[in-house]
């Protein structure tokens, strides 16, 4: 691997951790904060809202998961048909899927970032806690765009380094 992928890829790969960390930061708190719905609803004082934020740091933490998933190449592979294929078919193959994927994180991220300006524009928030939607959108696209950037990166990986055989 050249010098300026191997910097790259330790780069996203650092940038890919710490969203995931945050990811799991966030689902944790969330957790915890569920926990703590359930309980003040069972003692008569539910928390208004709950439902929200649940939902709006969920979506959020579904994004920052993704680029730590594309850089370990841990998206779902059904490969039985190609398992005994030839070397190249399987890496040509490979190269297709991460292009592919590249441009649906690409398409996702230019359409949650225009989706996030428009509910800017409409002022739109939540029903209950009247909670800024837009934010959700941003903090989402910022993990987005991450994701397209490490699939974009493994695409080209795929492209520059062949197989051996």
């Amino acid at each position: 691997m050249s010098d300026g992928l191997a910097r790259a890829r330790a780069a996203l790969d650092n940038a890919a951790a710490s969203a995931a960390l945050a990811g799991g930061l966030g689902l944790a708190g969330i957790a915890l904060f569920t926990v703590g719905a359930v309980l003040a609803d069972a003692f008569g004082a539910p928390i208004l809202g709950d439902s929200e934020v649940v939902e709006l740091v969920v979506g959020i933490s579904v994004f920052a998961f993704l680029p730590y998933c594309q850089m370990r190449d841990g998206h779902i592979a059904i490969t039985i048909f190609t398992d005994r294929a030839p070397v190249r078919l399987r890496h040509t193959l490979s190269v297709i899927a991460a292009v592919l994927t590249f441009l649906v994180a690409a398409v996702l991220t230019w359409r949650l970032i225009v989706g996030g300006f428009e509910v800017w524009e409409r002022e739109r928030v939540s029903m209950f806690l009247q909670l800024p939607l837009w934010w959700g959108y941003g903090a989402g696209a910022i993990f987005a765009i991450l994701w397209a950037l490490t699939a974009g990166f493994v695409a080209l990986e795929r492209i520059v380094l062949r197989p051996a055989a």
